[in-house]
């Protein structure tokens, strides 16, 4: 699949560069026109031996002021699409161009077009196809299957099989190997997800394994400087002392994952360049993103609003609007006040690149950019966004939507589910003698069991539901189209999976339960809907006085 994929990008990226090869040529040639024609008045005034009317020398200005901006344009484009000399020559042509328009107020001269003429037939030279390189972008690579696979090599063969057994009972597939050496004779059958190591099972040999390009933990009983910075050098993402808390190994491990499962990062692009916007669009695509080309800004507001994105790139230079007095526009709105805002240009004077971040912009991109640049820039700002949007709706500890956002959430999907006729299962979830747990082992310990109920609920529903921490140790569940047997199959399998954790508090281990109430919209009266939650609660209730460590209805 990945290699068909690669195929297709390459022959898209193929089919927009000839596209904009053809382009360029015309450009190029028209360009030419413009400065032979310059060329032909300044002769007929020269052997006119006089001076030059102020009409004529005015528009011979903007000519080539016009030649000026089509050049800045095709210093950024060009190189974007792998004609790096043109791009040059054109961005050094610009330069001196900027400066003669900025500080001249002398007439336009003919030996001043006859450079500019000369540079540009040297450029037409410069474009020929066999020389040229398409650009290249890496396709993401996806993980197959829903079942995370872990590679765990542990020295000591009953605490491998413990370590095992409990990551087991958080739904992932674990493969146990004694040493390095074993796990790589492995390698060419399958590969695993994410990669778990004793530190002294071997690590001299963990090349190999390396190749696997998966999340690297270690796990060890040696607790020095030398001995993480080893694992740093090593890129390991992680570094867990024995003995294990496995609840904080798991939470590590949901991170990993849900970093490398995120959904797709959602781009506004905004370019009146629609070959360069289409580039954009297939390079950012081609990296896992989904992307939208809006080429009249006077739109802006009505696609944010449908589309939504989580970062907006955008050109400085526009025919009718700048980017930084668009940006303006967009921080008008609290909505978009925080959305991330990249400009793209070839404008290279800096005091211009620090007015137009002035202006509301986060970060100043020049073209032309390399694909991978490109990528790595936009990933970085709609990760620091998203982390951002995280602080402000999410649980810190549990990493679940907090109280007031998980209501919310609930009441749109009973309601939603009422309207379109689909039931909705709605759950409380508490943990048993949670104050037991605090008083005896410390409230640290207690955020681990919190933290554990948490993970355990996201790895045994679907990504339609909706979970969020209620309050401390109680949490809301919402499960869409699910009817009342399947609702509590769900919680009993999760209850079940609970109670077989086991967590230590120094030499001490214990384990503990839950107790869940529920209630199906099916079974509620639509003008009762305002209820499910009132009756989830009185049913967690019943569940509690009727013994805990079950589900009521």
């Amino acid at each position: 699949m990945v290699n068909r994929d690669q195929h297709s990008l390459e022959h898209k990226l193929s089919l927009l560069k000839q596209t904009y090869q053809q382009n360029l040529q015309k450009e190029l040639a028209s360009l030419c026109q413009v400065l032979n024609a310059m060329q032909q008045t300044l002769r007929a005034q020269l052997m006119a031996a006089g001076d030059s009317p102020v009409a004529e020398q005015q528009a011979s200005r903007e000519m080539l002021t016009d030649v000026y901006r089509r050049l800045h344009k095709l210093a950024g484009s060009a190189g974007t699409f792998g004609f790096d000399a043109i791009g040059s020559q054109a961005r050094i042509l610009e330069g001196g161009l900027k400066r003669w328009l900025e500080e001249s107020d002398q007439e336009i001269d003919l030996q001043l077009v006859n450079v500019v003429s000369s540079q540009l037939q040297s450029m037409q030279v410069e474009l020929i196809p066999s020389l040229q390189s398409a650009p290249t972008i890496e396709t993401p690579q996806e993980m197959d299957g829903s079942t995370v696979t872990i590679w765990l090599i542990e020295e000591d063969a009953n605490l491998g099989r413990h370590i095992r057994e409990q990551l087991t009972n958080f739904s992932y597939d674990v493969r146990l190997f004694n040493s390095v050496p074993e796990a790589c004779q492995h390698m060419e059958d399958t590969s695993p997800d994410i990669l778990i190591v004793d530190a002294m099972a071997g690590v001299g040999h963990l090349s190999p394994l390396q190749a696997l390009s998966c999340p690297l933990l270690f796990i060890s009983d040696c607790d020095t400087f030398d001995a993480r910075m080893r694992a740093a050098q090593l890129n390991a993402h992680g570094y867990f002392l024995k003995p294990l808390n496995i609840p904080q190994l798991v939470n590590r491990l949901e991170q990993l994952l849900q970093e490398r499962q995120s959904p797709p990062a959602r781009i506004l692009v905004v370019d009146d360049d629609q070959q360069l916007a289409a580039y954009y669009q297939l390079v950012l695509e081609a990296a896992g993103m989904e992307v939208r080309i809006l080429d009249n800004p006077r739109h802006i507001i009505d696609q944010l609003s449908s589309f939504r994105p989580e970062l907006l790139l955008m050109d400085v230079h526009m025919p009718d609007y700048d980017g930084p007095d668009l940006a303006s526009v967009v921080r008008q709105y609290d909505e978009w006040s925080s959305l991330p805002i990249v400009f793209l240009s070839a404008e290279m004077d800096l005091g211009k690149q620090v007015d137009a971040l002035s202006h509301g912009a986060d970060d100043f991109l020049t073209k032309p950019i390399l694909a991978a640049q490109l990528v790595a820039s936009i990933r970085v700002r709609v990760a620091r966004s998203r982390t951002l949007s995280a602080l402000l709706n999410k649980d810190s500890l549990t990493g679940l939507l907090k109280h007031a956002s998980i209501k919310s959430a609930a009441i749109n999907e009973i309601s939603r589910g009422y309207r379109q006729r689909y039931s909705v299962v709605v759950a409380m979830v508490d943990i048993d003698h949670f104050k037991s747990v605090n008083d005896t082992y410390g409230h640290a310990t207690g955020d681990v069991v919190i933290a554990s109920v948490a993970t355990l609920l996201r790895q045994r529903l679907r990504q339609t539901d909706m979970i969020g921490r209620y309050g401390g140790e109680e949490f809301l569940v919402v499960l869409p189209h699910c009817s009342a047997d399947d609702g509590r199959k769900r919680l009993e399998d999760i209850r079940e999976y609970f109670s077989r954790l086991r967590f230590s508090q120094g030499d001490q281990e214990f384990a503990c339960t839950l107790s869940a109430g529920m209630v199906c919209s099916i079974d509620v009266a639509e003008h009762d809907h305002d209820r499910l939650l009132v009756l989830a609660d009185e049913a967690l209730y019943r569940a509690k006085r009727g013994g805990r460590n079950q589900v009521c209805q």
